[in-house]
């Protein structure tokens, strides 16, 4: 049985596929002046970042590899708590624990999603990320966690990982939009 997806797989995608393969480069990095080197996982990353408004867009094997990407440029570390609902794929709380944080488990309400009643009695002096997942397409209240963070002194911030998730943190530093992580370009070699 075909997996999901499949139908979105035409004969320009499958050009694409063999156009890398023959190019030898089967990675992200290559050099700028070989014309065999098609960079098109940058220009992905540059489009999203225009489409989105951002500086940088980084592309990530998966979402668990974003999310967890993204905790971790948030400073999510060891001793740290994270609020994420009970009811979500394993991605959201393996991601918390690759960063060796302690993932909290939320209640959900009639939406699927983080109570965000439950979300405020569980927060602590160690929590530093509140994670809602928008489940099976249903959107987490995410003004009403905006509304705690308000009342937990302004100091949660917003980031997200392509309007997927949205993580708010406890702390200073900047707002996080998009891939917070910058792109280095060596003399010679794509960023």
């Amino acid at each position: 049985m075909p997996g999901p997806g499949r139908d979105l797989i035409g004969e320009e995608e499958i050009a694409m596929a063999v156009d890398v393969l023959r190019s030898g480069y089967l990675y992200r990095y290559g050099p700028d002046d070989d014309p065999n080197f098609k960079a098109y996982v940058r220009q992905l990353e540059d489009r999203v970042a225009e489409w989105t408004g951002v500086r940088y867009a980084l592309a990530t094997s998966s979402g668990t590899a974003s999310l967890w990407l993204c905790l971790g440029a948030l400073g999510v570390g060891p001793g740290d708590e994270v609020i994420v609902p009970g009811f979500t794929f394993i991605a959201s709380i393996s991601s918390i624990v690759f960063n060796r944080a302690t993932p909290v488990l939320g209640e959900i309400d009639t939406t699927l999603n983080l109570d965000p009643a439950d979300v405020e009695a569980k927060i602590t002096p160690r929590t530093r990320a509140i994670m809602a997942v928008h489940m099976l397409g249903n959107p987490a209240r995410i003004d009403a966690l905006r509304a705690i963070a308000d009342r937990h002194g302004g100091q949660l911030r917003a980031g997200r990982v392509c309007g997927a998730r949205l993580v708010l943190r406890r702390g200073g530093g900047q707002r996080h939009r998009g891939a917070p992580l910058r792109h280095r370009r060596a003399r010679g070699r794509a960023r």
